[in-house]
């Protein structure tokens, strides 16, 4: 079974900053899925998410 955080960290990594929907439609995550992935992430320290209104941005968290 594949790692869904594994596969969202190397999609971040290859195409930088994407917004949700791109990154949903990207590793093939369901949207639902992956906002709970996002949140862990945030959390973990390992991505940070921009919000513009409803537009939501993730990118890698620079060191």
């Amino acid at each position: 079974m594949i790692d869904r955080r594994k596969l969202v960290i190397e999609t971040l990594r290859k195409h930088g900053e994407l917004n949700i929907t791109k990154l949903s439609k990207l590793t093939g995550i369901h949207f639902s899925v992956l906002e709970k992935i996002v949140v862990e992430l945030v959390e973990q320290g390992v991505v940070e998410e921009k919000r513009y209104g409803r537009l939501r941005i993730v990118k890698l968290r620079s060191s």
